[in-house]
């Protein structure tokens, strides 16, 4: 006979499956969470360094032919289904930049080139231009379905955990004890 407050082994042989299954299953949720945001979200890349040195002439000329790479994984299918977007240009003084005036910018290569105005040419020795974009990230799922079967993992994933707490007959018998 268990005295009062004494756990019999059943109820810690429940509690042990609890608390692993749980572990588990709540360890799953960061790593899978984080994908299906990779493939359902475009991804921001803020203050993004771009050495523009090889553009400049002398101290009052740029050449306009140097192309500048802003993001190099910009495979075959993101320059024809999910080019960069959001782009924002700074010299390295800070300023913005403007495109089709201080830079010319090819979004679906994620490929820029500089323009001869005085905010491209830098006053000091600040050779470097800064680029924020918002840019696809492998796996990127272009269309809404797809994006919304990913978010259904999440909630499968949060009912299988459910399910495990639930259907476990040890687990049942342990919660109806409490409502003796």
């Amino acid at each position: 006979m268990k005295k009062k407050g004494q756990m019999s082994n059943n109820t810690v042989g429940v509690l042990i499956v609890l608390f692993i299954g749980i572990v588990v299953s709540l360890a799953l949720f960061t790593p899978i969470g984080q994908t299906v945001n990779k493939m359902n979200q475009k991804q921001v890349a803020t203050n993004q360094s771009v050495s523009t040195t090889s553009a400049y002439i002398d101290s009052t000329n740029v050449n306009t032919s140097t192309v500048f790479t802003i993001y190099s994984s910009q495979s075959l299918w993101k320059q024809q289904s999910c080019p960069l977007t959001s782009v924002a240009i700074r010299n390295g003084a800070g300023t913005a930049l403007t495109a089709n005036t201080d830079y010319t910018l090819n979004a679906s290569t994620a490929t820029f080139t500089l323009l001869n105005t005085t905010k491209t040419i830098p006053s000091t020795s600040l050779n470097t231009t800064y680029v924020d974009y918002t840019y696809c990230a492998d796996g990127y799922n272009t269309d809404s379905g797809s994006r919304g079967m990913n978010t259904l993992l999440i909630i499968g994933l949060a009912l299988a955990l459910l399910a495990f707490v639930i259907s476990n007959s040890n687990v049942r018998e342990w919660i109806s004890g409490f409502s003796r």
